[in-house]
C-alpha cells in the first residue's frame, strides 16, 4: 500500500466553538478498540466525488472534527467533572479535523474473496490491514496521548484493477458500530446524490450525549450516590473486574492502568475482583475466521433452544457458538463466561432513536457450567443468555447509570475480559443498518470487514453479504460470525462435527 496524500478535513460551513460533555457511558469505552469498517468497491465514484461528498456529510457531523480531550477535573463540579470523564471541543481552531488518507495498493479486488472451505474462510491472510493505515493514531489510542489527534481517520484506496476500498476508524468513545454506520449511512446518501445531480438529502444525526445521563436515576450531580438505588444495580449480571486492584501478573505493557492516579488516591478507601490475568496468553498465536450460517441452520438453532425456553434467533447462534469455543478449550469443570455488549438505545425509556451518536452500550455477563457446553446442551445456554439481558431494561439501567456516574474512575472497572474463560461477543445485525447495503451510487460493495481485535475470544456477528428478496429478518438469510480464537482452539473447532450439527 502506497499513501498519495494525508489531509485533515472540517466541515465546508463555519462551526460554533462548541465544548460537549461526553456522556456516563461514553467516558467508560475509552479504551475499548475503534470502531472500524472496510467498505470494497468492484465499480465506485472517483477519489474526488467521495471527497466531495465527505465534506458535505461532515457538515452535519461537525463533531468527527473535534478534540476528544479529557474534561476539567472539579472534585466539586457537576458528573461531567469528575476525574477521568471526556468532552468534545470542535469548531475551533485548533481542532485536529478528520485525517482523510488517499492511497493506491497493489492487491485487487479479488484479493478479498477469501477460499470458503465448508462455509469457512480464513480471513487472516487476506490483506485488509492495508486498508486503513495505522501511522496516525486515534485520539486516546494510549488512554493518555490527545492533543492534535483525529478522532476520525477514513483511507479511500484504489486498487489494481481499480476497484476502490473505503475504510473507516473512529474513536470509539465517539462512535459505536451503530454510530459508525449510520454516519457512513449518511455519507453514502449524499454521495448518491451527487452522482444523481440532485440537492444533497437534509441529514439530521443527533448529537446529544447527556440525553444518556439524563436518564440516570436520582441526583448524579449530588455529592453522593443513593444507597436505595445503588442496591438496586447490586445483582445485575456485570463483571466488575478492579483493574486498582489486579497487580498481580499483570503483563508489562498494561501496568499503568493497575496504578492509582494520584489526583483521587486519597478517596480509594475499598477495591473490588481483581482481573485473573493468568487465563490471558497474549502471547498466542491467533487465528481469524469467518463462519457462515446458512438459514437452515439458523433455524434449527432456534427451534432446539426455544423448545427449552423462549429465546431469539441470535440467542440460539451464540449459544452455539459459545458451546463450541468452551468445548475446543477443553474444560471439563468450572464457570465460563459470555460478555455480551448490550446497547443502551432501545433499552431506554423513551427509547433513543437509531440516529442518536456515541457509544451508548455496556459489557454485560452471561455464565455457564462447562458440564452443559460438553453435552451440548443448547437450550440451557441459550436462556442464559436470554435471562442475563432480560435484567437490563427500562427499571435497571436508570440506577446503573446513576451508579455509573459516580465512579471515581470510568477507566477503574472492567466488565469483560480476554481470559480462556472468557468470550466478547459482539452484534452488528441491524434491519436499517447493514454494511452490505452501503451504496454511494454504484452498486453495493463487493465485500465488507468489520473490524475487530485479533484477540483471543472477540466473536462478532453481521448479516451474510447478500440479502435474498424474500428475507425480511437476519436470520431469513443467515449470518456471518468472525471468530478470533487461539490456533489450536480455532483448529478444534473447524475440525468439531457439531459445527454443522444444524445442517439439513
Amino acid at each position: 500500500m502506497q499513501i498519495v496524500s494525508r489531509t485533515r478535513l472540517f466541515p465546508t460551513s463555519p462551526q460554533k466553538p462548541t465544548n460537549a460533555s461526553l456522556s456516563i457511558l461514553d467516558s467508560r469505552v475509552l479504551r475499548y478498540a475503534p470502531s472500524a469498517g472496510i467498505w470494497i468497491f468492484k465499480d465506485a465514484p472517483s477519489v474526488e466525488e467521495l471527497s466531495v461528498s465527505l465534506k458535505i456529510a461532515l457538515d452535519s457531523y461537525p463533531q468527527w472534527s473535534g478534540q476528544l480531550q479529557w474534561a476539567p477535573y472539579d472534585p466539586s463540579g457537576d458528573h461531567t467533572q469528575r476525574f477521568q470523564r471526556l468532552m468534545l471541543a470542535y469548531g475551533t481552531s485548533d481542532a485536529p479535523g478528520v485525517e482523510f488518507i488517499i492511497a493506491t495498493s497493489s492487491c485487487s479486488t479479488s484479493s478479498f474473496a477469501g477460499k470458503p472451505v465448508d462455509g469457512c474462510t480464513n480471513a487472516g491472510v487476506l490483506p485488509y490491514h492495508e486498508l486503513i493505515d495505522g501511522r496516525t493514531p486515534l485520539a486516546f489510542h494510549d488512554a493518555v496521548s490527545y492533543v492534535g489527534l483525529p478522532s476520525l481517520i477514513i483511507q479511500i484506496t484504489t486498487l489494481a484493477d481499480d476497484g476502490v476500498a473505503i475504510g473507516l476508524k473512529f474513536a470509539h468513545p465517539l462512535a459505536d458500530a451503530q454510530t459508525m454506520l449510520y454516519f457512513t449511512k449518511d455519507w453514502a446518501a449524499v454521495s448518491r446524490a451527487i452522482r444523481m445531480q440532485k440537492p444533497p438529502p437534509v441529514l439530521s444525526p443527533i448529537f446529544d450525549p447527556l440525553l444518556i445521563d439524563r436518564a440516570a436515576a436520582g441526583d448524579i450531580d449530588g455529592l453522593n450516590p443513593s444507597p436505595s438505588i445503588l442496591e438496586a444495580t447490586r445483582e445485575l449480571p456485570l463483571h466488575r473486574y478492579d483493574c486498582w486492584n489486579s497487580k498481580l501478573h499483570c503483563p508489562p505493557f498494561l501496568q499503568s492502568l493497575t496504578t492509582i492516579p494520584p489526583e483521587v488516591e486519597s478517596t480509594v478507601n475499598h477495591f473490588g475482583q481483581p482481573i485473573d490475568w493468568t487465563t490471558w496468553d497474549y502471547t498466542a498465536s491467533v487465528s481469524y475466521y469467518l463462519v457462515e450460517f446458512s438459514a437452515g441452520e439458523l433455524h434449527a438453532m432456534w427451534e432446539e433452544a426455544n423448545f427449552f425456553s423462549r429465546v431469539s434467533h441470535l440467542n440460539a447462534l451464540q449459544a452455539h457458538i459459545w458451546n463450541l469455543i468452551i468445548r475446543a478449550r477443553k474444560f471439563v469443570d468450572g464457570e465460563c463466561y459470555l460478555d455480551v455488549l448490550l446497547g443502551f438505545r432501545n433499552r431506554l425509556n423513551p427509547p433513543l432513536p437509531t440516529s442518536f451518536l456515541g457509544s451508548p452500550l455496556t459489557t454485560i455477563k452471561v455464565t455457564a457450567d462447562t458440564k452443559d457446553a460438553a453435552g451440548l446442551e443448547l437450550g440451557p445456554m441459550a436462556a442464559s443468555i436470554r435471562s442475563a439481558l432480560n435484567a437490563f431494561d427500562a427499571s435497571t439501567l436508570p440506577a446503573l447509570l446513576h451508579e455509573l456516574a459516580f465512579e471515581v474512575s470510568p477507566l477503574r472497572t472492567w466488565t469483560a475480559f480476554f481470559g480462556s474463560r472468557n468470550i466478547i461477543f459482539t452484534s452488528w445485525l441491524h434491519e436499517e443498518l447493514r454494511m452490505q447495503d452501503m451504496d454511494f451510487g454504484t452498486g453495493s460493495p463487493t465485500h465488507v470487514e468489520a473490524v475487530i481485535p485479533r484477540i483471543d475470544g472477540c466473536v462478532q456477528v453481521m448479516d451474510t453479504n447478500e440479502r435474498g428478496p424474500q428475507a425480511k429478518a437476519w436470520y431469513e438469510n443467515g449470518a456471518t460470525v468472525c471468530l478470533n480464537l487461539k490456533d489450536d482452539v480455532m483448529q478444534s473447532i473447524l475440525s468439531d462435527p457439531a459445527l454443522r450439527k444444524y445442517r439439513r
